[in-house]
């Protein structure tokens, strides 16, 4: 009986099993091996009694593109079509995002007249600045920072402000490090097709939404700009572990971390992966975990692989969740996001309960609940001068003080929840894309029949993890007839 090992039981590694399940019928048994006693990565959802939901990871999911698309037929395939909380392109959350600069709140435009005005924090209406982008020469390099590119094609205030605060709201990154090509490939390719952003997105071919079926249909039809489910994303990565486990073969256990993989005899086309429990030999491992964290499970001969999965660095976030009585949001929208010269480890704020109402608490008063972010690639200014964290109720205390100078919110919040979340966020350096594509040219090279997905490859978000691992398993059809 074939087994196919996934070492993690993230969004990744257990998307890697549903789909084994549903493309590979070769392999009979598929064991997931995850080290914590969490399943879901840094999905996480913690439903409180009253019924108010925190998320101490990502919060909702975009419905548009092959990704988004594909997130979505999961999820009909799971049955949570009934539970699926979108949020249409025409509420508050989707039209209106928020830069907290200079002591105040600057509302981004929201429509193309917003485009026309001046408005802070920037000196001169952003179609201004964008007016003589086509004109503007393609870059002779293969890849450059987020920031270089921005500045270059459309002017540094974009690049200073709104990129910079993206970027610390998607990456918990630093713009100037981070690479175009790897964070966002479509733009990117807009230049290198078109030589223009602006002609390729008003002339470049337009994805095909035709045929459309399902939930895919449904977001198209009634405009959808994001959506959640009714107990929070945890309930996508719940229901993916139900499907394991309910299919024949399917097992997924917590706090076994996979010790080493070894190479069978001198056969790298089989390999051993051992557990605290067990030897498990098989012809199939799939690898989601951090690529730091997969290098020291191989021998010692494979230096050369080893310490290029040890290359990609990654970053610690602080989500600091908060609730307060009432609806005390002076704005509604989906929050805001401080650029670094403005606000040093403070990434920014998400105003959850504009978004997601239904997640509030279940009395009559009801609440507001917000998200604060602190750290990612200003981490270290989070830390004492002895190089620790501050305690929880420091760590409360500023989030509570940046809701306080921000939004104006008085008085302490009646719930709330600190969380630091590890390496949870890879960072997609200049050359990323060179690098992953090297690293599968060595892993090929090796012989050692191990596949790799996951958030330090080819994208870190949800709708991302899914989509290419479905791609990989998919890939492996011929091979595993």
């Amino acid at each position: 009986m074939s087994t196919a090992v996934v070492i993690g039981g993230g969004v990744s590694g257990l998307s890697a099993a549903y789909y084994i399940q549903r493309f590979l019928p070769r392999f009979k048994k598929v064991i997931v091996l995850e080290s914590s006693s969490h399943l879901g990565g840094w999905v996480n959802t913690t439903i409180n009694p009253d019924g108010a939901i925190f998320e101490h990871g990502p919060r909702s999911l975009r419905p548009v593109g092959e990704q988004g698309r594909n997130t979505l037929m999961l999820a009909d395939e799971l049955g949570l079509a009934d539970d699926i909380l979108p949020v249409s392109r025409s509420s508050p959350a989707a039209q209106n995002r928020y830069l907290y600069v200079n002591g105040q709140l600057c509302a981004l435009p929201n429509s193309l007249g917003g485009l026309l005005w001046k408005i802070p924090p920037f000196s001169k209406p952003l179609a201004l600045m964008g007016a003589l982008e086509p004109l503007k020469p393609r870059s002779r390099d293969s890849d450059e920072s987020i920031h270089s590119f921005i500045k270059r094609r459309i002017g540094r205030e974009v690049a200073d402000y709104a990129v910079d605060a993206m970027c610390r709201g998607i990456f918990a990154g630093d713009c100037r490090k981070l690479s175009i090509e790897a964070c966002m490939p479509p733009i990117h390719k807009l230049e290198k097709d078109y030589g223009s952003l602006l002609i390729g997105a008003l002339f470049g071919p337009k994805e095909s939404t035709e045929n459309l079926t399902g939930l895919p249909k449904w977001a198209k039809e009634e405009k959808w700009a994001t959506w959640s489910l009714r107990r929070g994303l945890q309930q996508l990565t719940d229901s993916l572990v139900d499907a394991v486990h309910n299919t024949p073969g399917g097992e997924v256990r917590t706090n076994s971390p996979a010790l080493r993989i070894s190479p069978v005899a001198s056969d790298n086309q089989k390999v051993v992966v051992t557990t605290s429990t067990d030897s498990i030999e098989t012809e199939l491992v799939i690898s989601s975990i951090y690529s730091k964290d997969l290098a020291p499970l191989l021998p010692g001969k494979f230096n050369q692989l080893k310490d290029s999965l040890s290359e990609l660095e990654s970053v610690n976030v602080v989500v600091v969740n908060l609730e307060y009585n009432g609806d005390v949001l002076p704005v509604k929208g989906f929050g805001h996001l401080l650029p670094s010269k403005e606000g040093g480890p403070m990434l920014g704020i998400v105003y959850d309960s504009c978004a997601f109402p239904e997640h509030n608490r279940k009395t009559a008063k009801g609440s507001t609940r917000l998200t604060v972010m602190m750290g990612g690639a200003w981490y270290k200014d989070l830390l004492t001068s002895t190089g620790d964290l501050p305690l929880s109720q420091d760590l409360l205390w500023m989030a509570s003080q940046a809701a306080s100078k921000h939004l104006g919110i008085a008085g302490r919040p009646v719930r709330s929840h600190v969380s630091l979340q590890k390496n949870c966020i890879p960072q997609y350096r200049i050359g990323h894309t060179r690098w992953v594509a090297s690293l599968e040219q060595t892993l090929a090279q090796s012989g050692l029949p191990i596949v790799l997905t996951g958030a330090s490859y080819k994208g870190p978000a949800i709708n991302d993890c899914i989509n290419n691992t479905r791609k990989s398993i998919e890939g492996l059809r011929d091979r595993f007839r």
